[in-house]
């Protein structure tokens, strides 16, 4: 009984003893499961932060391109608004433009535009000039005149050009004078530019010969009024040719020590009418000419100094000209020139010779001239005790002086009293001067000699006044030729003196 009665508390201590240890056991197994949930909750909380996050970025990315869209759009709206001010003051000067009608200057932008790449340029020179000549005699069977008359002279200049390889050129010579209105034309050929250091010429053309036809002939580029004996009235080489030319240059040192060349060929040398005597008249132009025959030339030119040695600028050249004429009859000729310029002094010259077979057994004309000439700029002269302004008049005057000669056996009377000026500005007419001829008999002789004294006076570089006396000094020597091929000895030559003024402008 005892045993039993303490059984029953037995078991009720253990239960109370270990009944928190059950509890703990059931409590543990509840927290296990919740702290499962905890982490899912965890994972479940981070993916749906990852997402919030490239959400965030997806945005922020719209976001930005939405400010560029709006700022795009902004500055097409500013740009609409500029264009449609613009256009309205367009249309406002348009409708100004109408009203008042086109300007001269709107005609020629336009003109210079045709096409877009077309331009068209008028330029050239136009000159007026008065001849004082005091003849003291005449040659036997020659008319004795004073020349007191004033000349006008236009010679317009027109280049097209169609594009960036081609251009024409073509230039007249009209002048009103003694004798009337007369027009030349003195060049119209087209101009080809393959590359840089080639050009083509295909046409009617001034002469390449030596410098003169070329590059000085101009009235406003010549320092003088008048030619120089050997390009005068009676010229030792003619003065165009109609036909082919190729030019071209380098340079073979330092900077300003270059080298230029051209070559041509065309129809060959042109004279007057083959008729007795009138053979051996003076060239002419190619548009004017009896001829058979071909021709070639060449020029060479060569610059030795360099720029950097500042001792001027010179340039040397050699020439020649060979063809056939009348009848298969040769003509040759050979020249050398130089050019010189040093600060305010210019200084040039040339030799030129030529040889021609004449028909019917006549004497082989053989003609040669010559020319040397100086000019220097009184830029920097500054006379004490004159006002400034004297002396600013006095820096724009360029004194000058010429001495020229030529020789040959005879002239024609057909070169009196018909001669040609073609290259001086058309036809002069016995001893009655062309524009830029002082109408000299002394001219013509066979032997003549002249000593030319000029003052310019240069009011901008291409508007200058322009003052020259010569003094013809004719050698003895020498005969003339009638149409009937009548030789007449040339005995005491008269020893003209003529004063010339002239006022010329280029543009």
């Amino acid at each position: 009984m005892r045993g039993s009665r303490y059984f029953g508390p037995a078991i009720l201590f253990t239960g109370v003893l270990f009944a928190p240890l059950f509890r703990a056991w059931g409590l543990e197994g509840t927290g296990r499961d919740s702290l499962s949930e905890i982490r899912k909750e965890i994972h479940q909380l981070e993916a749906d932060r990852s997402r919030d996050l490239q959400l965030m970025q997806r945005l922020e990315k719209r976001v930005d391109q939405l400010e560029g869209e709006n700022s795009r759009l902004k500055a097409a709206n500013a740009q609409i608004k500029n264009d449609a001010s613009q256009a309205t003051q367009q249309v406002k000067s348009l409708q100004a433009q109408v009203e008042a009608g086109p300007s001269p200057k709107t005609m020629a932008s336009a003109v210079n535009g045709y096409l877009g790449s077309h331009t068209f340029t008028l330029t050239g020179s136009a000159g007026v000039g008065f001849i004082y000549d005091q003849q003291s005699s005449g040659y036997t069977g020659f008319p004795n005149q004073t020349q007191n008359a004033f000349f006008l002279d236009w010679e317009p200049m027109v280049l097209y050009r169609p594009n960036d390889w081609m251009m024409f050129e073509g230039v007249l010579s009209s002048t009103f004078g003694q004798t009337g209105t007369g027009v030349d034309l003195s060049t119209a050929l087209f101009y080809l530019f393959p590359y840089d250091k080639l050009t083509i010429g295909a046409g009617l053309f001034d002469q390449p010969f030596g410098d003169w036809y070329e590059t000085q002939s101009p009235m406003w580029v010549n320092r003088f009024i008048t030619a120089p004996l050997p390009y005068g009235v009676a010229p030792v080489v003619p003065p165009a040719e109609m036909g082919l030319e190729a030019r071209g240059g380098l340079q073979w040192g330092e900077v300003g020590q270059d080298f230029d060349y051209t070559v041509w060929g065309g129809q060959g040398p042109g004279y007057t009418s083959n008729v007795l005597g009138a053979a051996v008249t003076s060239p002419i132009a190619a548009a004017n000419k009896q001829t058979n025959g071909k021709s070639i030339g060449a020029r060479l030119r060569i610059y030795p100094l360099p720029l950097d040695a500042n001792v001027g600028r010179l340039e040397l050249g050699a020439s020649t000209y060979d063809g056939k004429w009348l009848s298969g009859n040769y003509m040759t000729s050979w020249g050398l020139d130089f050019a010189y310029l040093y600060g305010n002094l210019q200084a040039r010259g040339e030799f030129l010779r030529s040889y021609r077979q004449m028909p019917n057994g006549e004497p082989q004309d053989n003609r040669e001239g010559w020319y040397v000439q100086f000019g220097y700029f009184l830029n920097d002269l500054k006379v004490p005790g004159l006002d400034s302004q004297v002396n600013r008049y006095l820096s724009k005057f360029e004194p000058l002086v010429r001495y020229s000669g030529v020789n040959q056996h005879f002239v024609s009377h057909d070169d009196v009293q018909g001669a040609t000026g073609i290259g001086l500005g058309g036809v002069q007419v016995g001893f009655i001067p062309d524009f830029g001829l002082n109408g000299s008999p002394s001219l013509y002789a066979p032997h003549s000699r002249e000593v030319a004294l000029g003052l310019d006076y240069w009011i901008a570089p291409s508007i200058v006044w322009q003052n020259e006396f010569d003094i013809e000094v004719p050698h003895a020597g020498g005969m003339f030729v009638n149409s009937k091929g009548v030789a007449t000895g040339v005995g005491a030559t008269p020893n003209d003196r003529a004063f010339l003024s002239q006022f010329t402008i280029g543009f």
